[in-house]
């Protein structure tokens, strides 16, 4: 008679399995769920004799998942309607159609529901699950949700972010930092000086990358911003609008007694995303602004929107379809091969190391100081 496990009337799991056998969670994997890579005798017997002593019965999804044959990808964004989450998704959609597999899309606009969605995608078992949502890298579910991810995988499953969040799993990503300076100095070199800038919040990471670097160059040339001048855009075009209404209403950007950089106004905004940009433009339309002539605005992802405003958006172009198509790549790519090939479980995939800066209307070059 076969010993029960200890947890009452709880099947065993592989993590079970592979404690009782001293051996890692991928080696118990890769005995019971029919890895092609090879084990040593020695750590083979061990995980046998484990899986019989706890009475543990593989899950036959999960072992489709760890043949590569589960039929389906999850992918969870902040937020579908954002035109730049949605050619990210047309991305991994294309990306995923062209090999035979279907695509499930979830939102979730905060870390708490983006844990939440990771556990219920997990209980599926889907080939694999691509993250490209909120990027907030100090929030307090990080561990849980490092822990579901890594149990996931551990049952043969493909974990990938869409950008960075220095967690053990692969991410696509962009060199932030790059096309902030490219864009900043775009702005310094047409003759700008004044400039209010449109952030996200603290904790996101795109934003801190990319303030950083656009602040890094203003302060190479010797321009001051304006403590006033940095707003809180949300990454939205909605509280994009807000802000430059609120600094309207507050008498700063336009030159007179109370406004920004000693009363002169500001004469450009830097928008850290495209949708902040194309709310900050429609505020200047609403305060009679003229937007490209009075007041230079840039924006950041190329978004496909980008070019139809008026006046068109210069920009940095960040490569979101190819951004999207790479997660599917990685999520499709054979793991043994790339762990004998020295591949790591936190390697970057970089689909764009030095993002181009597009010059539309909204900028217009040799502006006078």
């Amino acid at each position: 008679m076969a010993v029960q496990n200890d947890k009452a009337q709880s099947p065993a799991t592989l993590m079970d399995v592979a404690k009782e056998a001293q051996v890692s969670i991928a080696t118990a994997s890769r005995v019971l769920n029919g890895s092609t890579r090879k084990v040593r005798n020695q750590s083979y017997v061990k995980v046998m004799e484990a899986a019989t002593k706890l009475n543990y019965r593989p899950n036959a999804y999960a072992q489709a998942v760890a043949k590569g044959t589960a039929p389906n990808i999850v992918l969870l964004v902040s937020d579908i309607s954002d035109p730049y989450f949605a050619s990210v998704s047309q991305g991994v959609v294309k990306a995923a159609a062209e090999r035979g597999i279907s695509v499930t899309i979830g939102v979730a606009a905060t870390p708490h529901e983006e844990l939440e969605a990771v556990r219920k995608s997990v209980s599926t078992r889907p080939r694999g699950i691509i993250i490209s949502e909120s990027e907030y890298t100090d929030a307090p579910e990080r561990q849980a949700l490092q822990t579901e991810l890594t149990q996931y995988e551990a049952s043969g499953g493909r974990a990938v972010f869409v950008l960075n969040r220095n967690l053990p799993f692969p991410a696509v990503d962009v060199a932030n930092d790059v096309g902030a300076r490219a864009i900043a100095k775009l702005i310094v070199d047409s003759g700008y000086t004044r400039p209010a800038i449109l952030k996200g919040d603290a904790a996101h990471r795109s934003s801190k990358e990319r303030l950083a670097g656009v602040m890094e160059v203003l302060d190479e040339a010797g321009i001051t911003v304006d403590p006033k001048a940095v707003a809180n855009g949300k990454f939205s075009r909605t509280d994009g609008y807000a802000a430059v209404m609120q600094m309207a209403r507050s008498g700063l950007l336009k030159p007179g007694e109370g406004a920004l950089y000693d009363g002169k106004g500001i004469d450009s905004i830097i928008a850290l995303n495209d949708v902040m940009a194309i709310g900050a433009m429609t505020a200047l339309r609403a305060n009679g602004i003229e937007p490209g002539r009075e007041i230079g605005v840039t924006g950041f992802g190329d978004i496909p929107y980008s070019a139809d405003v008026f006046p068109p958006l210069t920009t940095v172009h960040l490569p979101l379809a190819e951004m999207g198509q790479a997660a599917v790549d990685s999520i499709l790519s054979n793991r043994d091969d790339a762990e004998a090939t020295g591949g790591t479980a936190n390697r970057l995939i970089y689909v764009q190391s030095a993002p181009d800066v597009v010059l539309r209307g909204s900028l217009p070059a040799g502006k006078q100081k």
